[in-house]
């Protein structure tokens, strides 16, 4: 299996054992998810059970398009959260669930993964299939 870095889009290559490895953890973790690392340019790659297992989530219906040229996908629903991921241009995404303080929204992509909607009133993702 193949992951790209969000940061430098360096190839991760990961091999059964690695993969047995972040499934271990995240079960010992109870996590949704596992960070990756970049050997390149140390940042953590957020990556799915789902994607580890090749196991497709049952999905809301509801998905977003980026609107952007790119969006940065953070821990949770704030910019002081770490960069987690990225997404670029015209990216379709599932979106679980969504949160707003009434300024800005943003909408929960993963596990432990969140990217602005809106944001200081730019427009950065659409719903697309409501």
């Amino acid at each position: 299996m193949e992951i790209t870095c969000w940061n430098c889009k360096t190839v991760i290559a990961l091999d059964q054992a690695a993969i047995d490895t972040a499934i271990a953890k995240m079960d010992e973790n109870k996590l949704g998810f596992y960070d990756v690392p970049c050997a390149n340019c140390k940042k953590v790659n957020r990556t799915s059970r789902a994607v580890l297992t090749g196991i497709t989530p049952a999905t809301t219906g509801t998905q977003a398009k980026v609107v952007t040229r790119s969006l940065r996908v953070r821990e949770d629903h704030t910019i002081t959260c770490e960069v987690v991921s990225g997404l670029v241009f015209d990216q379709v995404v599932d979106v679980y669930e969504t949160w707003t303080d009434g300024k800005n929204t943003w909408a929960r992509i993963g596990e432990g993964t969140w990217a602005a909607m809106e944001y200081n009133g730019d427009k950065l993702m659409e719903i697309v299939k409501p």
